[in-house]
């Protein structure tokens, strides 16, 4: 049970990391976007469940893997759910924003954990993932507030 988990771990670990920057790049329509967008989303899947089956394992020295594919998996179904819904209680774009933000927290999740196995678990491998993407995701969510439509709120005088 254990290989098999660690064989989807590191594909799905691997395959999300390829098309991370693919899907983040593609034009927001319909087509190339949506389509790597499932299959980046079965790898975070793999990579989510794979974690906590890992750490149902060996607990005890596994716990940060659990973090993080919890996070994972958490952040994966907001960002989903999202983007098929639309909800417009967010605003015309408000959705964006927020599949914006739970996505890239996805790949900040898939470059922490490559960082922190390729560095045996150095601090700087769990932090620097999350303050340089956290800058990537906040820039973006400005870039998409600033296309958003202004909306013009008229008030009554007097």
């Amino acid at each position: 049970m254990r290989t098999f988990l660690v064989v989807v771990h590191a594909v799905s670990g691997s395959l999300g990391l390829l098309l991370a920057l693919p899907v983040l790049l593609a034009p927001k329509r319909r087509g190339r976007h949506p389509r790597l967008g499932r299959v980046y989303a079965g790898a975070a899947l793999g990579l989510g469940l794979s974690a906590l089956g890992l750490f149902a394992l060996d607990p005890a020295r596994l716990w940060g893997l659990a973090v993080l594919g919890a996070l994972t998996l958490g952040w994966l179904v907001g960002g989903v759910l999202i983007a098929r819904r639309r909800p417009r209680r967010l605003g015309p774009r408000g959705w964006r924003i927020w599949h914006l933000n739970l996505m890239g927290s996805t790949v900040i999740a898939f470059v922490t954990g490559f960082a922190v196995q390729m560095t045996d678990g150095n601090l700087i491998a769990w932090l620097a993932p999350t303050v340089i993407g956290s800058a990537l995701i906040a820039r973006a969510t400005a870039r998409e507030v600033a296309r958003a439509p202004r909306r013009i709120a008229v008030t009554a005088v007097g």
